[in-house]
């Protein structure tokens, strides 16, 4: 039996989103639901699928759902839907606090149930190539960069997109962080456009953050330097290139191939799979707890830093 899945939020992620789910074979698309009953109507009319304009109607006509609202929104949904024991795969950042998204993946918990998190990189086919190549990183630099959307103005640059890299350097680096020091500034919103952070984990890998959402070019992407190779992961186009240091001095750039994929596509079936094994998925509830905790202490310490 195709597992019915159902999408909260008929936004950018969300269309992005249902197109994916349409394509599977192993789900069916329960319905959609928007604030907005206009924009939920159309966007479900285009698969043929019920709209509401409420999530709650779609409690009892799902087995999982998909939450790409704004981030406050998030915790409220996923815990109606968890609550009712339904899976759930909600978009980045995991809430709005702390707080919330421990109550969640508590309740997750309780209920035996998938809590999914989706940082989209954690599926980059380049990403997911170069990890089981990295060994034992002393300093990795990331830029993360975008022309204005006026998308997610709702967030700062850090929850909007350093949060991508944070999780992605948790998960490579796996230590704690001793020390941070951070700059921001807002240029277009009233929140932080640009940002910056110094992280120095205890293990002593040093990593340098970038994020910016108001530049004048597109940029993802992360450079690990290690003893003696330095990998260098093109997020956008989806490329790693290797450097290794060789005998009397010589260096050897290679590029290692790279199967390609589609992200979305990849996150939602890791999702449902998830779902009909029982195994954790491959981005935990914790995973998002840990990111935002991070990207928590990165803002204080702006906040702190405009202050002084």
């Amino acid at each position: 039996m195709p597992l019915k899945i159902a999408l909260v939020g008929a936004g950018h992620m969300g269309k992005i989103h249902i197109e994916k789910l349409a394509s599977l074979r192993d789900c069916l698309i329960a319905g959609v639901a928007d604030i907005d009953p206009e924009r939920a109507r159309q966007l479900a009319q285009k698969y043929n699928v019920p709209s509401f304009s409420d999530h709650k109607n779609l409690i009892g006509q799902s087995d999982g759902v998909i939450i790409a609202t704004p981030t406050e929104t998030h915790h409220q949904i996923a815990r109606d839907f968890l609550k009712a024991g339904i899976h759930v795969l909600i978009e980045k950042p995991i809430t709005s606090t702390q707080e919330e998204a421990k109550e969640l993946i508590e309740l997750s918990k309780e209920k035996k149930l998938v809590f999914q998190v989706g940082f989209l990189e954690r599926f980059n086919p380049a990403f997911m190539k170069s990890l089981p190549l990295i060994t034992r990183p002393l300093i990795i630099e990331s830029f993360r960069a975008s022309g204005f959307t006026g998308r997610s103005t709702d967030i700062d640059v850090i929850l909007d997109l350093m949060i991508h890299d944070i999780d992605l350097i948790l998960s490579i680096v796996q230590d704690e962080v001793r020390d941070i020091k951070a700059q921001g500034v807002s240029f277009v919103t009233d929140k932080l456009d640009m940002a910056s952070a110094r992280l120095e984990f205890s293990n002593g890998c040093i990593v340098n953050l970038n994020a910016n959402r108001i530049s004048v070019k597109k940029e993802r992407a992360l450079t690990i330097f290690e003893k003696d190779q330095i990998f260098f992961v093109d997020l956008i186009n989806r490329k790693v290139l290797m450097t290794m240091k060789k005998n009397g001095g010589n260096i050897n750039t290679e590029e290692c191939p790279v199967n390609e994929f589609d992200m979305v596509e990849h996150e939602i079936s890791s999702f449902i799979q998830s779902i009909t094994t029982g195994t954790k998925p491959i981005v935990k509830g914790e995973d998002g707890l840990k990111a935002l905790t991070l990207a928590d202490q990165i803002k204080r310490h702006i906040a702190e830093r405009k202050l002084t």
